[in-house]
């Protein structure tokens, strides 16, 4: 549910600046000079991923949710949908072990999968959130 309201804030939260894109900087007429592309303090994100603190990874894997679903299932060797910290740490799951209390909001001793992709989805907000301010004080 988390994340589907997270997506739907998303899409929804860009869909005025799309609209606004369009009309703002229509194209340059055919063989007109192309304007240089913004400085890595601009809008647009290095292409090294430098803005990342990992290169482009969060916390040790992809944003791939396939990714996250086969380790999950490959640690959770009860087969029930719960992963424990024994078993995190066993699987050497090194984000669900250092976050495993942030991640288990219901202090159950174990998490599911929607538990991690829903704090996942938090910490790229907060990031997301910090990189935001941090293109506004630039204004």
């Amino acid at each position: 549910m988390r994340v589907l309201a997270l997506l739907s804030l998303l899409g929804l939260s860009a869909m005025p600046a799309m609209a606004l894109a369009q009309d703002a900087n229509p194209p340059p007429p055919p063989g007109a000079d192309m304007p240089p592309p913004p400085p890595h303090g601009g809008w647009m994100p290095p292409p090294d991923g430098g803005w990342m603190h990992d290169g482009g990874k969060r916390h040790g894997w992809d944003h791939d949710p396939a990714e996250m679903l086969t380790k999950f299932y490959n640690a959770n060797t009860t087969h029930d949908g719960h992963l424990t910290l024994a078993q995190a740490r066993a699987a050497d799951m090194k984000p669900v072990v250092d976050h495993f209390a942030e991640i288990d909001v219901a202090h159950r001793g174990y998490v599911t999968f929607n538990d991690i992709m829903a704090w996942h989805l938090d910490d790229m907000a907060k990031h997301l959130e910090a990189q935001a301010d941090k293109l506004r004080a630039q204004d």
